[in-house]
């Protein structure tokens, strides 16, 4: 036990030479009127973290007091002090209780992101991780609640209340982690950021760190018949229900990135079995009979339906497949698998029917999400590439002219963005091109300035990226290149790689939930409960690695932007 307690205060010693190196004890005590708090929260990895708070007069001697606290739990359970959180009260402010759930009314779900103080003494402040690590405020209800509160309270041994008073405080905090080896790191203490690790520039190396612990989360929830654990929400660790197969087959995807890096056998034994699982899935529409090209549909069970989506996804994983290692195996099945997105197929006007009964095959959605139509596009391409017969790239084509014909920039989709860099691979046509830098161009804005960690905005970004690259390398014809904000891409791109890092597992977001180890260096979306799903898994890992695939042409033209401006302006002033 005293074991514990010295490593405890250890890390309460760094994280205290840390504080005081910074200022952070001066300066929240010039912001704070007559009482300030201090919080330590202690977290061994297995459990929620152990909050732990003091308020006195000083920032230092909140500090000095609430160490003591942990430090006397620690040695009083013989818990292992894992993880260890120092936040220290700053930027209080009063607020009228009504105002306060207005507040909470217009807030997206767990997007509440300061703490919240309930006693002029501070005795019951909860700091912002707490809030939302533990579903304090009721965002469904868009309130917070008096039972809540209570319940929450109750379970840290703190006084409840009898009543929301009429005003309470409002505060940030000036945050620091210590982790597992005794290293603190910086956090942020506000906005959108609040409680993250303040990183240095976010660059290929970074991006494999985070790609490479998602890619090992997710493999790890291939079970021994190929299913995936389909994931869950972490606040509670409850599970999610049902299962979707087309998930399912680009979760695979995603872990054939992985392999392309690693070459482990352990991760492609993973993929072996996922892609069996695909692979049972399937349902022939005539009998096997030798000579006879079939017509293929992925089945999603669950739901009782074909998609094109999801045939389209197959083909998609089952190239990338043989691709990777090198086998012929499924040649025949993604030609079947491609008689089945042409079955769904209108050639008279480049439209797909998205939606079938299962097993009765009859019609049942004409439009369900634009995410088909890109995925059915990109995988029309990709038989292209297989087999080089024409009715592929011809039917590709088509709903290509759909696409620019309806305007679906619109839609900011990434798979969109998928199907026309493929596309122009083979067809590199000044209307291809130029719609594909328009569907990222007139979106740039607006992607920068969106607040969710949006995964599938920065494949988006990136795969346009790839297209950019490919036009101006090679030479192709683009009408459209003038118009299109080259530089505004490449920022916007870096700008939403470090951002996307708040929707990362880090340890120091990892402590207020349920079981910290099981979702440890995995991704979540924190608008929906922090929900942990193979599909958020692969997209945040999709988007990371076309990042890191592209990231030496990404820099250097940064670069070459930065040199250009800079000149320009030296220019402009002589």
């Amino acid at each position: 036990m005293s074991e514990n307690v010295d490593v405890l205060n250890g890390k309460l010693s760094r994280l205290e030479q840390c504080l005081l190196a910074d200022g952070v004890f001066d300066r929240c005590a010039n912001i704070a009127a007559d009482r300030s708090a201090a919080f330590v929260s202690v977290c061994d990895t297995n459990e929620r973290a152990y909050v732990f708070r003091a308020a006195v007069d000083t920032p230092l001697a909140a500090w000095k007091k609430v160490c003591a606290q942990a430090a006397e739990f620690v040695g009083r359970y013989g818990f292992q002090p894992f993880w260890v959180k120092a936040d220290i009260m700053a930027n209080a402010e009063k607020v009228a209780f009504s105002e306060f759930q207005q507040m909470i009314a217009v807030s997206r779900s767990s997007f509440f992101r300061r703490g919240v103080a309930f006693d002029d003494g501070l005795e019951t402040a909860l700091i912002e991780a707490e809030l939302n690590g533990s579903r304090v405020i009721s965002y469904k209800k868009h309130m917070m609640e008096l039972a809540t509160v209570n319940a929450y309270l109750a379970s840290c041994e703190t006084l409840t209340l009898r009543e929301f008073p009429e005003q309470i405080t409002l505060f940030d905090c000036e945050s620091r982690f210590c982790d597992e080896n005794g290293e603190v790191f910086r956090l942020y203490g506000s906005g959108n950021n609040c409680g993250r690790r303040i990183t240095g520039g976010f660059d290929a190396d970074a991006a494999l760190v985070v790609m490479e612990t998602a890619w090992q989360y997710l493999e790890m929830q291939v079970g021994f018949d190929g299913k995936f654990e389909y994931g869950v929400y972490p606040i509670d660790h409850r599970e999610i229900p049902g299962y979707n197969i087309l998930r399912h087959a680009s979760a695979i995807w995603s872990l054939l990135c992985s392999y392309r890096i690693s070459g482990d056998k352990f991760t492609l034994n993973q993929i072996i079995k996922a892609v069996g699982f695909l692979v049972r899935n399937t349902y022939r529409l005539f009998p096997e009979r030798e000579g006879r090209e079939n017509t293929v549909f992925l089945a999603d069970k669950t739901h009782g339906e074909v998609k094109v989506g999801g045939n389209a996804l197959a083909v998609i994983v089952l190239t990338e497949f043989m691709s990777v290692t090198g086998s012929d195996k499924y040649v025949k099945l993604c030609r079947e698998l491609g008689n089945g997105i042409l079955e769904l197929f209108d050639q008279s006007d480049g439209s797909f029917w998205h939606v079938l009964e299962f097993p009765g095959l009859g019609r049942k959605e004409k439009f369900r999400t634009v995410y088909y139509d890109g995925e059915a596009v990109f995988a029309l391409c990709r038989l292209y590439g297989l087999f080089g017969e024409q009715k592929w790239l011809d039917a590709a084509a088509l709903a290509a002219d759909r696409f620019i014909r309806e305007g679906y920039e619109k839609y900011r989709d990434h798979w969109v963005a998928y199907a026309m860099n493929e596309l122009t691979k083979y067809l590199p046509e000044d209307r291809y091109l130029g719609f594909g830098l328009k569907n990222a161009n007139v979106n740039l804005r607006r992607i920068r300035a969106q607040d969710t960690t949006y995964h599938t905005y920065l494949e988006l970004l990136c795969v346009t990226f790839e297209m950019y690259s490919r036009i101006t390398e090679q030479g192709l014809e683009c009408s459209y290149l003038p118009k299109f904000r080259a530089e505004e891409l490449v920022d916007t791109i870096f700008y939403r790689a470090d951002y996307m890092l708040n929707g990362y597992c880090y340890p120091e977001y990892a402590m207020y939930l349920k079981y910290p180890s099981a979702v440890l260096g995995a991704f979540f979306v924190r608008h929906d409960g922090f929900r942990i799903r193979i599909d958020d898994i692969q997209h945040f890992c999709s988007a990371y690695y076309s990042f890191y695939r592209n990231y030496d042409r990404l820099a250097a033209i940064r670069k070459q932007f930065v040199q250009e401006r800079e000149g320009g302006e030296n220019g402009s002033g002589t």
